[in-house]
């Protein structure tokens, strides 16, 4: 069973995530906040994260580069309500494997996580 991380700080997109991937056989923990979400990572190991962009304090890039820093193989989606191009690409230079623009259909996240899952356990 995949563990995911969701890392938002909207507490009715984090319950929606926690349910909806729970239901597909997903192990799913969430955190609030960039900072939260690095205490959570230190002390578990995930297979892949599901991470905010706009977030304050820490934002999700700074998330992203210090996740993809301390756990190298972790499978990060960005998802974001206000993304550009510009966002994308600095996301996907820093290692995520997907990015994702809100609202998104949930099947569409559950098959970046099955193809990102999949090319980590290849």
């Amino acid at each position: 069973m995949a563990s995911i991380l969701v890392i938002d700080d909207d507490k009715n997109q984090r319950s929606s995530l926690l349910f909806a991937l729970g239901e597909r056989g997903f192990k799913v923990e969430a955190a609030a906040s960039g900072k939260e979400a690095l205490e959570l990572a230190r002390k578990a190991r995930f297979d892949a994260a599901v991470c905010d962009i706009m977030m304050p304090g820490m934002d999700g890039i700074e998330t992203l580069r210090t996740l993809r820093k301390e756990q190298p193989w972790l499978e990060v989606v960005m998802a974001t309500g206000f993304g550009t191009s510009e966002t994308a690409l600095k996301s996907m230079r820093l290692g995520a494997c997907h990015y994702l623009t809100k609202p998104y259909e949930l099947q569409d996240l559950i098959d970046v996580l099955d193809r990102a899952l999949g090319r980590r356990r290849a």
